[in-house]
């Protein structure tokens, strides 16, 4: 068990980012075949007043760079071989380029919000899978220095950094586009009230865990300035990670405020993204750093059903 100090954790990364690539280069292609075979497909996605070759502008930089850059790095990966990450990155920067590009169209041309709704999903999971592919280069598992005013001072930061974007911005935009694109929203009874009482609840919890983290792990949530002590009270004596339950609750809370089907399924996305490409390294990394005590605690706390009664386990 390792109570205090730096330890440094490498992100052993997924098989993820190699098989998105490689789908993203099928896709890609097969996008730009549909719409050369049927060209009357591309009207929803040109603004008020552009013309046909306006958007097929976009073929030539996705054919010769993001496509190849593509499938460059997914066999790079599946080949273990070392120019993964760079090719990863190139890919990335084509697809999330094109995306601010389609963003840039919109806004200018006052129109085509279908490019950017189909882009976005693709800028994601691209960024996201050249994160992955740069696992083993990364290293963001590093415990924190510092008194606890300082790693109060630091979570409150994040906290007001991260809800501002992704509570607040993303879902903005997200309902935009929605609005713009005409989409059906859904509507619950007393609407504005259930979803502004969730998001207080939930963000009652996620300050009451921050908080908690700060003060008693001295660290703070985030992995690359974490704790150094195994934080086990206050919400963590129900739940392992009640600050990701505390955020995926209060985007759904959003979500029902809005009534916007798009932005619940960027919270279901993002609770998935976390399970499976977060969650497990972020365990690894508090298994090393805590040994036993971590693996007691995860027998005895679930990480996404709440415990009826605290943990009672070893407190440190």
């Amino acid at each position: 068990m390792r109570a205090s100090g730096f330890t440094r954790t490498t992100f052993s990364g997924t098989t993820f980012g190699g098989w998105y690539f490689l789908v993203q280069a099928f896709a890609i292609t097969g996008w730009w075949l549909y719409l050369n075979i049927a060209p009357d497909a591309m009207q929803p996605f040109l603004p008020p007043g552009a013309a046909v070759a306006d958007l097929r502008a976009f073929q030539a930089p996705d054919l010769l760079v993001a496509v190849p850059a593509s499938l460059a790095a997914a066999v790079a990966f599946f080949l273990s071989r070392r120019w993964t990450v760079p090719l990863a990155w190139l890919a990335s920067g084509a697809v999330i380029y094109a995306f601010v590009y389609c963003v840039a169209w919109s806004i200018a041309r006052d129109g085509a919000w279908l490019s950017v709704a189909m882009m976005a999903p693709a800028a994601l999971f691209s960024g996201i899978s050249a994160l992955d592919l740069s696992a083993s280069t990364i290293v963001i598992f590093r415990r924190a220095a510092g008194g606890t005013s300082r790693h109060i001072v630091a979570t409150i930061a994040q906290i007001v950094a991260f809800w501002s974007f992704f509570l607040f911005i993303v879902p903005a935009a997200i309902a935009f586009v929605e609005r713009e694109l005409r989409w059906p929203a859904f509507s619950v009874p007393a609407q504005r009230v259930v979803g502004g009482l969730l998001f207080i609840a939930f963000s009652s919890l996620g300050l009451a865990s921050g908080l908690t983290m700060s003060s008693r792990g001295a660290g703070t949530p985030l992995p690359f300035d974490a704790t150094n002590r195994l934080v086990t009270t206050g919400p963590y004596a129900f739940v392992r990670n009640p600050m990701v339950v505390a955020g995926l609750g209060q985007g759904a809370a959003v979500a029902v405020w809005l009534g916007s089907w798009a932005v619940l399924a960027y919270v279901v996305v993002g609770g998935v993204l976390w399970q499976y490409l977060v969650r497990p390294a972020e365990e690894r990394d508090l298994r090393e750093a805590f040994g036993d005590q971590f693996a007691a605690y995860c027998c005895d706390v679930h990480c996404w059903i709440p415990r009826l009664s605290p943990y009672r386990g070893v407190r440190l």
